[in-house]
């Protein structure tokens, strides 16, 4: 199940003692604070309004600006919001995978393990901004998921955050996603990876045993259709080297066909240590891969995400084609192993022509944060942005139509408040209206 949450509106406000250079003020926040932080944040009002819902008051919800008949591709993953001491426990964490099932009635089920669920409401507004409406029940008021739904150059990947936690249902996460292709994907070539991940069972007291953030640059072997290819690269885990390696495949039936679906195994390692080889849940479309490691038992649970290289210096990236406005969504893993936790972010990421990077979001909590810094562009598609106040460089990239963006802090800073953490942030760029 997607989930049954709190009414959107209600949110928990937190200020963390000593406060960030930049103004961020995040954290884990304890459950017991709930009842005592409660305020409303209201944000998409245009899009989809609802009236006093956890009152149980009338609801107005109009009907989606567009509209989509179509299967998708799902990956999640929810977290507790405090992790607890080391060593991280596995059921703080959920993965899952499936099919979003959008249709044209501004309707939608959700399909997991050969289950459907009944149908629920969405809303897709002109300019990306998505909602999925998901009914309460007689314990649990209705809630509404936030996220983006590509409307630009026909590139229909997708996100949405559940934001909202309650003591029924106290986790917090993101779903992302692409819509079913048919046919078959070609593999080959160079990708950019980027990952986030929740370590389990490691009683160390060190930040990379509750969360470690990855990026790179890994290469994919040729092949025929529906073969098993080499997947070989190399890049960073914070300022560790890494060597990744594994195998992917595209799923095809008998006569050759597919909807995006990938056989996926991807393999890190660091100097001097074993390969930790994990299998990733995945789809790809020629442009962007969608992968989540899901928590079966091998001792980490994340996001990860492969976006497909521009082929530099043959046709490089336009970097007059890159600034502009993105829906964004993530998620958080804080890693001070006195204080771990987790959050869950919606906001907009704006690039602009001076090269200016600015992420304003809102966590869990409610509270609104902003990073600001520069970006740099490389040939391939990549770039690195460098946050200002805390000296930190996140590696983010875009994708060949210029529309999927997707970034990650993997770079473990030093804070006032020592609350340091690593981001994964998935967005699309938003239409004009």
């Amino acid at each position: 199940m997607l989930g049954q949450r709190s009414c959107f509106g209600s949110r928990l406000r937190v200020t963390v003692p000593g406060g960030l250079p930049d103004g961020v003020l995040r954290g884990p926040v304890p459950t017991r604070l709930f009842a005592t932080l409660l305020m409303k944040h209201l944000w998409l009002l245009p899009v989809l309004v609802l009236s006093a819902c956890a009152e149980g008051g009338k609801e107005d919800r109009p009907l989606s600006e567009v509209t989509v008949q179509s299967p998708h591709h799902l990956f999640a993953l929810r977290s507790q919001i405090s992790l607890g001491a080391l060593p991280i426990a596995t059921d703080t964490v959920v993965t899952q995978h499936g099919t979003l099932n959008l249709f044209d009635d501004s309707t939608y089920t959700l399909t997991q393990n050969a289950s459907t669920s009944g149908a629920d409401r969405y809303a897709l507004a002109t300019d990306g901004a998505f909602s999925i409406f998901v009914t309460g029940n007689a314990t649990e008021p209705s809630t509404l998921f936030l996220g983006a739904y590509g409307q630009v150059a026909n590139e229909p990947d997708y996100f949405f955050t559940d934001r909202v936690s309650t003591p029924n249902s106290a986790r917090v996460g993101m779903f992302f996603g692409t819509r079913v292709v048919s046919g078959q994907i070609e593999l080959e070539g160079d990708w950019h990876l980027l990952s986030l991940h929740t370590i389990f069972g490691q009683s160390l007291l060190s930040p990379s045993n509750i969360g470690r953030a990855a990026h790179g640059q890994v290469t994919m072997g040729d092949g025929d259709p529906g073969t098993t290819r080499t997947i070989m690269g190399m890049g960073f885990q914070g300022t560790s080297g890494l060597t990744f390696g594994g195998t992917v495949a595209n799923l095809l039936d008998g006569e050759g066909n597919g909807d995006g679906s990938l056989s996926m195994s991807l393999s890190y390692q660091l100097a001097g240590q074993s390969a930790d080889s994990r299998a990733i849940q995945s789809a790809a479309t020629d442009n962007v891969i969608f992968g989540v490691d899901e928590n079966d038992g091998d001792g980490e649970a994340g996001f990860v995400t492969m976006i497909r290289q521009f082929d530099a210096p043959t046709t490089p990236v336009d970097s007059v084609r890159v600034p502009g406005t993105f829906l964004v969504g993530g998620h958080t893993v804080f890693v001070n192993p006195s204080n771990a936790g987790t959050d869950a972010f919606v906001g907009v990421v704006t690039l602009t022509p001076q090269f200016r990077f600015t992420l304003d979001a809102t966590g869990n909590s409610g509270a609104d944060f902003t990073y600001t810094g520069t970006w740099v562009l490389a040939d391939d598609g990549g770039m690195t942005i460098t946050i200002d106040n805390t000296n930190e460089t996140w590696f983010a990239a875009i994708d060949l139509s210029y529309n999927t963006f997707a970034f990650v802090d993997d770079f473990e800073e030093l804070r006032q408040n020592n609350t340091p953490e690593l981001n994964f942030g998935f967005g699309v760029r938003r239409k004009d209206t």
